[in-house]
């Protein structure tokens, strides 16, 4: 990221705390003894002035932001008190503490000098030798690093907040000391606070078992081990007054004849060992401290923020990866200080290094630093100060490459690394937004029970008025309990309605529902053998409403590695296919535990055993008859490449026929329809058989420049059996590394560079075989900067003595604007630019015509504002569910529009605009096409191609390969016309014209394009040239400019030669995710460090930006931002936008954090676009982004998914943070709630679990509350007929297991297993996640809908019960039986309702546990009597057996009052779902129709084609079955060579052992026919599932589209089916068939 100019306050920097220090000594008037040393402190462009002036400066340098974890600036000598202390460490608060000058660090690795032990503790002997902290006066944190939310002392405090925060714990706290008042409690003195305590502790055993599973992944971190220096101390240390030394003092020592092994480098680490006691220790990275001397190898991570003291690679630089700091794919170059180096290069110099540093304090600025470096100057005896920047540092999650020894000094440890300052030192802790609405439906419920606590009382008094005044009830003898009493018993009678185990049940079903996500196969990830991971089951149900979902990029969204995809010759693209096609192609590294090693293997026959020889296939023989050679390009990380092996023309083939290179992208393919864009191997091909034409010596010049115009290091490894080359390359650049691995696919071997001569393999008589060699002499390198954006090499070349050839590579407008025929180029430019914006327009307007349409088809009248509603922040509902919800439904059927009627037209109305854009591109294309014809005439001319070549334009045209073969004259005549005639290659208009068109289709499909040039130079202009550029390499002042204006002086008049794409490979399924993600409606933005080209190439690529899309940048030099903010939103708001995306990088945002009005007005339009993409941002600016967005609707639910550590703070910041364990490490994935293998999976973590998890847990409350009110109410009701006196209807045992023994189950069982949709549906119409997102499912009116259901089941049953048993019983008038009938009813209604009415996903456990909840509370009534003996209140021991239990009346008052109410909410369902069906309703019914449930498990296939297709293990009942059947028959049995694999429905499916693999193909109705002889394939088939089902004719198939009538919702509701459709159980069809084999 570019500097923040001053933007941010780091108030931490180096200069800051040196002119503060200056400052404070001069305000106190204390005497500088060291002035003349502070003079040498360059102060830089610090402004002077008045006293005033300069306090201003340092009291706004003393400012800190405020994050969620508030820090406090303290000065060294005001250290916090002690109480503050402890409630730091209570509540795991941090203090950024500041010293006055910074942070001194000595640079020794001899402890024992004076300079060293000045900054040591001498104090305590723990830590006797360890560096002190200036600013604590103790030692420097460790270098332990914590993701976990709570510590030891924090952990009780931070949970009864989180407890108490939930209002019914809050209430029952208060009953429980209510009731523990004497003589208040009529049930006893402690039972309220020991359920609570008990409940409480299971919340918070569940909650430290979360965190203490992050603490063992932090002690995993904190154990890597690393390499350190030592030195034993000798046993004289140096006087006080001893010199720091200096670089002369150490040459002069060389002059000793003893000492001449000064000269060792300091990589000889035995020499070390030997001659200086300096010793190499292995030690875990919690055990490194400040001052520390690390020894990283290539590889090694760095454990802690160091100081880069020497190194062993070219000029003494070292590369470093730093993915997983600021998401960049490109190396950083990081060097040793100049005057460190000379100390340090040397073994000598190394162990007898004495210097002394001063660092900045610790902050979070991961793109700037500042120190400096003391050295004592020999000549004058002073101390000299030399300035360190960030170059010279590499922070903790870097990793080395392309260097093999560097040597460090540990500067930040632990908590004060970079990495860590952007985290969130004090992690909020997380609350489900469900959770407000329970806090407000539990008030609303305390407020209930308040009421009719009153309302009992108060007609207890009347009551007593009337009863007891009167003396009518004289038994009472006058008596009143008093007011409070009465009160309170009342209170804890009703108190029960809110459930007190509402929420430890909650976590006993959560545990059930991560344990679920965690056993779900199709969200593992078999090559890393890493399941899905729920590090918390708090939030689950929040999975399901999430609103915004933040990205990063790098290992996120992309695989890390870069492909060299598509290139462009001649005005022709070609396809370069060597890893598309099988996934055989991919295999992991032979060492699985190395992640950073990804293997891809081009095995002898793992190609040619997928084609399958037809009728007509001699094309296919003859161009698969190749030798068997075998390469292999094993990546290390971006950096590096090994290529094993020859390259072959089997490698090059197409793995598929009909190859594309990515599905998602067909809708913005090539100029060439995906089918017929020919690949490099037709390329290469076409080479060997045509050597001599004018296009085959332009493709081979192509060739070469791909392996002359880079900065690779081509190191060879060795030599194996059968002379195949291993050839190491290293890049500081991932692309540099794709084109020159690209190069040697098509014949042209980098093969190694010694000093400035670079050899190159080439094949022109075939790779089959032997090559030749050449060496070109590489003379200049033009580097390449951001201003360039281009570099040049120019070469001297072994057949152009007298001539110099220069290559020139780089961005499209920058090459364009140099070449020779430059004024042609624009034009042809403007041309293509013109034809892509009418293009887009079009694309756009049907894109806002369709969306207008389903606004027509939703809604009865489209308001005027329509768009303003639907681009707003709030969130939407989807338009074509609700466009389809209209259709089915009979009272709103509209026809001007055009009905959605089925599921097919449901998905064509969702992939209508892609379809029609399709059609808009392919119409643009053939327009062009036809434009170019009538301007260029035909592509292929009569007679055979010419060798012509234009004059002045000499491409080296040496290698000629010789043909091995005869193409078929169709074959010859559609490549010749694919290439275009030699009269067409010559001219420059149609070559730039098509150039230009290929660049805009590979930036549009998301690749990252270069355009080579080149150009002839003679030698005495090349000569007068490179004096010149010598000179300006020379200068010392201006150096840059002048470089790059000498260089730019060769770079014009080029000849235009060809591009190149590199795609940033995105890992499997991610643009398809991201497109189901948007159409689900969710928000998705990009938040990543690395470069704007780069972050918008990936926006292309995985579909965050269309074609159409409306991209606008903000940039921090625009002039009136906030007015172009303003307008854009306007835009937005008016509905004239079809997709808007806004691209910011971080320097705009640090502008923003600033300016309040700025990011108010910037939030505001970012969430009313479709999407946003902020490139070089820092780890705290994306979790500034999330912030933002989730404090601006605190309704809405933010997701934030990473994989390194600089998304630590964003996944923090979100209300669900998903870590990827990807190649950037594990660190996101240890401090997020959820882990995931790829990001693919969250697509079944968010649309199946977590609309699962929502309903499940909505349901699971919803049900609580219905049975608690419907059974307390009816107490209520029964005051009537007591006084209210507050008498309970109910036996007191059977009170006390009314929640615990018959209506637990099932709310449990909803809870744990419902399912209102199968997944398949939910993956295909992601539109239904919106239930969740809208909160759809639960909310207040629905609870109140509950509530008035609960209540009129209470009435009906209570006085019901009251009329046919209660005034007309004979046998028993006792209230025993009143409330064992009122019992009976609400068990039955509870059971009946919640497993059958509302659960959906009825299966065994349901049916189990309605005959354990129903059949126990009869066994409860026939075993109370026994239990219960000294109950003669209810007349418990005799009433059941001898009384009211014989009576007949009695039982069918039961089966009455248990049979009506259910039947009457049966009835409420059906019309309910009649009239007004919801989504779920709607699909519920289609997903049983055997064509649409085809239709829908195609859709899903990729999400679910784990589960359908892996072996899974045969249940017990299956084993058990299979056990029986082979004692009794082995002939009905399966044969030995097959198994039956149970799926995820329940039906089998058998496969062969022979032919089983971890993926079977779609169609496996072949197999399911070879072991179901009698099966005819005309009429069944067997889906991806493995369901077997009956084919439709036409006329059935047309009629199970039908819109649903009045008689199928009804059959569906009440579950049973409709003569006029009857099915066939396929079940019972194959067990009947089987035991007719038996």
């Amino acid at each position: 990221m570019t500097s923040l100019d001053g933007n941010r306050k780091r108030a931490g920097s180096l200069r800051t705390q040196m002119f503060n220090k200056h400052l404070y000594d001069k305000f106190t008037g204390k005497s500088n003894t060291s002035a003349g040393n502070d003079d040498d402190i360059q102060l830089g462009n610090i402004p002077e002035g008045s006293n005033e002036n300069n306090f201003d400066v340092l009291e706004e340098d003393l400012e800190v932001d405020d994050d969620e974890d508030v820090a406090e600036v303290e000065n060294n000598n005001q250290l916090p008190s002690v109480l503050t202390r402890l409630l730091d460490l209570l509540l795991d608060r941090s203090r950024t503490l500041r010293s006055k000058d910074g942070r001194h660090i000595p640079i020794s690795l001899d402890h024992s000098v004076a300079q060293f032990q000045r900054y040591t503790n001498t104090k305590h002997k723990k830590n006797a030798g360890l560096l002190i902290d200036e600013r604590t006066s103790s030692v420097y944190c460790n270098n332990n690093i914590t993701s976990s939310r709570y510590t030891i002392y924090s952990f009780f405090p931070k949970q009864l907040y989180a407890q108490f925060s939930k209002v019914a714990n809050v209430y029952f706290f208060v009953v429980a000391i209510l009731q523990m008042i004497p003589g208040w409690s009529t049930t006893g003195t402690y039972t309220t606070i020991v359920p609570l305590c008990i409940f409480m502790g299971i919340s918070m055993a569940r909650e430290a078992w979360d965190d203490f599973r992050r603490h063992r992944l932090d002690k995993e971190e904190n154990n890597k081990t690393c390499s350190i220096l030592t030195k034993e101390f000798s046993n004289k240390p140096m006087p006080d007054d001893a010199q720091l030394p200096s670089r002369q003092n150490i040459d002069n020592l060389s002059n000793d004849s003893n000492t001449d092994y000064l000269n060792t480098k300091f990589n000889n680490f035995p020499f070390l060992e030997e001659r200086h006691g300096v010793r190499i220790q292995e030690t875990t990275w919690s055990n490194l401290h400040v001052g520390d001397f690390v020894l990283l190898k290539q590889d090694n991570w760095v454990p802690a923020d160091i100081l880069v003291l020497t190194s062993d690679g070219d000029n003494n630089e070292c590369f470093v990866e730093t993915m997983a700091l600021d998401g960049e794919t490109n190396l950083k170059v990081k060097q040793p200080h100049p005057e460190l180096n000379k100390l340090a290069c040397s073994a000598s110099g190394l162990a007898n290094i004495n210097a002394l540093i001063t660092v900045e304090d610790p902050n979070s600025d991961l793109y700037n630093f500042e120190g400096n470096l003391e050295l004592t100057d020999n000549n004058n005896n002073s101390l000299k100060k030399y300035p360190v920047g960030p170059d010279n540092v590499a922070y903790r999650g870097s990793i080395i490459r392309n260097t093999d020894n560097v040597i460090g000094m540990v500067i930040y440890t632990g908590k004060e690394t970079k990495i860590r300052m952007n985290a969130l030192n004090n992690p909020r802790t997380k609350a489900p937004k469900l959770q407000k609405n329970i806090n407000i439906i539990i008030t609303f419920m305390v407020f209930v029970v308040a009421v009719i606590s009153l309302f009992s009382y108060l007609g207890h008094v009347l009551q007593n008025k009337k009863a007891i005044d009167e003396n009518q009830a004289w038994y009472l003898l006058t008596k009143d309990a008093g007011a409070a009493p009465t009160i309170m018993s009342f209170i804890i009678m009703y108190n029960t309605i809110i459930p007190l185990s509402l929420y430890v049940t909650m976590e006993i079903i959560k545990a059930m529902q991560s344990k679920m996500m965690e056993w779900d196969i199709d969200m593992y990830h078999s090559e890393t053998n890493t399941p899905c991971e729920s590090r918390t089951a708090t939030i689950l149900e929040e999975l399901g409403q999430v609103s915004y979902m933040f990205s990063d990029k790098t290992g996120t969204l992309t695989d890390n590695k870069m492909i060299f995809r598509k290139f462009s010759i001649c005005g022709s693209s070609w396809l370069h296919s060597t890893d598309l096609g099988s996934n055989a192609l991919y295999k992991g590294s032979p060492n699985s535990n190395n992640s950073d090693i990804d293997v891809v293997s081009l095995e002898n026959q793992s190609l040619l055993d997928k084609f399958v020889k037809t009728e007509g296939s001699t094309e296919l023989d003859a161009r698969t008859n190749f030798p068997n050679f075998r390469a292999s390009v094993e990546y290390k990380g971006t950096s590096s490449a090994v290529y094993t092996g020859r390259p072959s023309m089997r490698s090059l083939y197409p793995q598929d026929l009909h190859l594309t290179p990515n599905p998602s992208r067909s809708s913005r393919g090539t100029s060439d329809a995906p089918d017929n864009i020919k690949t490099s191997f037709d390329l290469i091909q076409f080479i060997q058989h045509n050597p001599n034409t004018l296009f085959a010596k332009k493709a081979k010049f192509f060739i070469l420049s791909l392996a002359l115009c880079h900065t690779c290091l081509p190191k060879k490894s060795n030599f194996p059996e059968g002379g195949e080359d291993v050839i190491e390359y290293q890049s500081s650049s991932p692309d540099e590394l794709a084109l020159v691995t690209a190069a040697r696919d098509l014949g042209y071997v980098v093969l190694n560079k010694n000093a400035d001569v670079l050899t190159i393999k080439t094949y022109p008589d075939g790779f089959e075989n032997e090559p030749i060699f050449e060496d070109y002499q590489i003379l200049n390198y033009i580097d390449f900067n951001s201003q360039r954006k281009r570099m040049s090499v120019l070469v001297k070349t072994p057949d152009e003595p007298n001539k110099v050839l220069l290559i020139c590579k780089g961005a499209d407008n920058m090459i364009l604007e140099r070449l020779q025929d430059r004024d042609l180029a624009y034009q042809k430019m403007e041309d293509i630019n013109r034809n892509t914006r009418e293009r887009k327009e079009l694309e756009a307007g049907l894109v806002i015509e369709q969306r207008k349409s389903l606004e027509r088809m939703a809604y009865d009248d489209v308001p005027r504002n329509s768009f303003k509603t639907s681009l707003s922040s709030n969130p939407k509902p989807s338009l074509s569910l609700q466009a389809m919800r209209r259709s089915f439904s009979p009272r709103n059927r509209r026809t001007d529009e055009g009905p959605i009627d089925s599921i097919d037209q449901f998905l064509d109305n969702v992939k209508r605009s892609d379809m029609e854009i399709d059609e808009v591109v392919l119409n643009s294309r053939k327009s062009l096409s036809k434009q170019q014809l009538e301007k260029y005439g035909p592509r292929l001319s009569l007679g055979s191609p010419s060798n012509k070549e234009k004059p002045g334009n000499k491409p080296n045209a040496k290698h000629y390969l010789k043909p091995v073969s005869t193409e078929d004259a169709r074959v010859e005549k559609g490549m010749l016309e694919y290439i275009g005639s030699d009269d067409l290659l010559l001219n420059d208009g149609y070559v730039i014209e098509k150039t230009i068109q290929a660049i805009d289709e590979f930036s549009t499909e998301g690749l990252r394009t270069l355009v080579y040039s080149y150009k002839w130079v003679d030698l005495q202009e090349y000569q007068q040239w490179e004096d010149r550029y010598h000179d300006a390499k020379i200068s010392l002042t201006n150096r840059k400019s002048k470089i790059a204006e000498v260089g730019e002086e060769i770079e014009q008049d080029l000849q235009l030669l060809g591009a190149t794409a590199i795609e940033d490979k995105l890992q499997e399924g991610v643009s398809e995710a991201i497109e189901k993600i948007r159409r689900a409606g969710i928000k998705i933005w990009m938040l990543t460090g690395d470069k704007r080209e780069t972050a918008i190439n990936i926006g292309y690529s995985c579909k965050l930006i269309y074609d159409y899309s409306t991209v606008v940048i903000l940039a921090k030099g625009d002039e009136n931002i906030i007015s172009k903010m303003n307008a854009i939103s306007q835009e937005v708001d008016s509905g004239n936008v079809a997709h808007c995306v806004i691209i910011i990088d971080g320097s705009t945002l640090a502008m923003f954090e600033g300016n309040p009005t700025l990011m108010s007005v910037f939030i505001e339009l970012c969430t009313k676009t479709d999407s946003v993409i902020c490139c070089r941002a820092s780890p705290s600016q994306k979790s500034l982004m999330v912030t933002n967005i989730r404090n601006s609707n605190k309704n809405l639910v933010t997701l934030a998914i990473g994989d390194g550590a600089n998304d630590i703070a964003m996944i923090q910041s979100a209300d669900i943070g998903i870590g990827i364990g990807g190649k950037e490490g594990l660190q996101a994935s240890r401090t997020a709630d959820y882990s995931i293998a790829q990001f693919r999976f969250i697509l079944k973590l968010l649309l199946v679990h977590g609309r699962y998890n929502y309903i499940r847990t909505a349901k699971f409350i919803l049900c609580t509350f219905f049975k608690e009110i419907t059974f307390y109410l009816t107490q209520l009701i029964f005051q009537r007929y007591t006084m209210f006196s507050g008498s309970s209807l109910y036996e007191p045992w059977s009170l006390s297991m009314f929640n615990t023994l018959f209506t637990s189950l099932p709310v449990l069982c909803i809870g744990m297993f419902e399912k209102d949709l199968k997944p398949m549906t939910l993956l295909t119409i992601p539109e239904l996640y919106s239930m969740g997102r809208l909160s759809q499912g639960f909310n207040l009116i629905i609870f109140g809908e509950w509530v008035i259901q609960a209540a009129a089941y209470a009435l009906l049953i209570t006085f019901l019960n009251i009329i046919i048993w209660g005034e007309t019983a004979l046998s028993d008038h006792t209230m025993y039986p009143l409330g064992v009938i009122n019992f009976t009813a609400i068990v039955a209604l509870v059971n009946v309702k919640c497993q059958f009415i509302e659960m959906n996903n009825r299966n065994w456990v349901v049916f189990t546990s309605v005959i354990l909840s129903c059949g126990g509370w009869l066994v409860w009534c026939c075993a109370l009597p026994i239990l219960n003996r000294s109950d003669v209140i209810y007349d418990v021991p005799y009433g059941f057996f001898y009384h009211f239990g014989k009576d007949i009346t009695w039982w069918c008052s039961c089966f009455v009052l248990a049979v009506l109410p259910i039947t009457i909410d049966i009835v409420y369902q059906t019309f309910k779902t009649m009239i007004w069906p919801s989504d779920a309703d709607i699909f519920s019914v289609l997903e049983q129709k055997s064509e649409i449930r085809k239709k829908l498990e195609m859709g899903a296939y990729n999400e679910m084609k784990q589960g359908w297709t892996w072996e899974h293990d045969p249940n017990a009942f299956k084993r058990y079955k299979e056990k029986i059947l082979t004692a009794h028959s082995r002939s009905g049995s399966y044969t030995d060579e097959e198994m039956e694999i149970g799926t995820r429905e329940g039906n089998p499916k058998v496969f062969s052992k022979t032919t089983m693999k971890a993926e079977v193909p779609l169609n496996v109705q072949s197999k399911m026919n070879g072991n179901f002889s009698k099966y005819n394939p005309e009429e069944y088939e067997t889906l991806p599932s493995g369901k077997i089902i009956k084919k439709q004719s036409m006329d059935s198939q047309s009629s199970s589209e039908r819109p649903l009538n009045i008689a199928s919702k009804l059959s569906k509701k009440l579950r049973f089916s409709l003569k006029s459709e009857p099915e066939e159980d396929i079940e019972e069809i194959i067990q009947q068939r089987m035991k007719d084999l038996e």
